[in-house]
């Protein structure tokens, strides 16, 4: 996969050559990772007001649309067909998930654990960690990623996406996949829950209270 800044023709056909594999893309802003809400066509009026909460619903509720009714490749085309955007994969779709680890370290640690699996699924390296695409037969939603007892980053899911290859940031820094784990190569591989990799939503102390407590599912009324 081409790595780099890429002209919009090259970008729009990576857009929508990763879209004919089953991912959708999405436009992120120059120089940056934020969601292109212009550019989808949509009015960011959290620009104007600053606001932060405001942000985070635009994005949670239009990532969560497009995963539940993908783009054509045409409009996937159209959203790259202006400007030299950066580009990111809606999680969700199909199943899909990114581990997103915040730390090298606490990637190794959990690759150690895992080598079967990081060698036969798409990775990318990030400024700061990795990004490790899988797809999960049970539906997710974005939260944070606890390893043990320490917090190990963030799970892209429903709701979420991730910036990815060939994304630049204005100070440089840039996503790689590593070589031969793109997702033009091989295809995500599949786990049955976040629990099957050793990985957990919340801390293990908040696991246990919510169980007692009986949170985090509801009855029909």
């Amino acid at each position: 996969m081409p790595s780099g800044a890429l002209p919009e023709a090259s970008l729009a056909k990576l857009a929508t050559d990763l879209c004919r594999r089953g991912y959708v893309c999405v436009p992120l802003r120059r120089g940056g990772k934020h969601l292109d809400l212009e550019a989808l066509g949509r009015r960011p009026i959290h620009l104007s007001l600053r606001s932060k909460r405001l942000k985070e619903l635009a994005f949670t509720s239009v990532l969560y649309q497009l995963a539940e009714e993908p783009p054509s490749e045409d409009t996937v085309a159209q959203w790259f067909s202006k400007g030299d955007s950066n580009i990111g994969l809606v999680c969700g779709v199909g199943g899909l998930i990114a581990l997103d680890f915040d730390r090298p370290t606490m990637f190794q640690a959990w690759r150690d654990r895992h080598k079967t699996l990081v060698a036969k699924t798409p990775i990318c390296r990030t400024p700061k960690g990795y990004h490790v695409l899988l797809t999960c037969k049970l539906p997710l939603v974005s939260s944070s990623m606890h390893y043990g007892f320490r917090r190990a980053g963030h799970i892209k899911a429903l709701g979420g996406y991730v910036a990815c290859d060939p994304c630049k940031l204005a100070n440089g820094d840039a996503y790689r996949w590593l070589p031969g784990q793109s997702p033009d190569i091989i295809d995500p591989q599949t786990v049955g829950s976040l629990a099957d990799v050793g990985l957990h939503p919340v801390s293990p102390f908040k696991r246990v209270y919510d169980d007692v407590l009986g949170r985090g599912s509801f009855k029909d009324h």
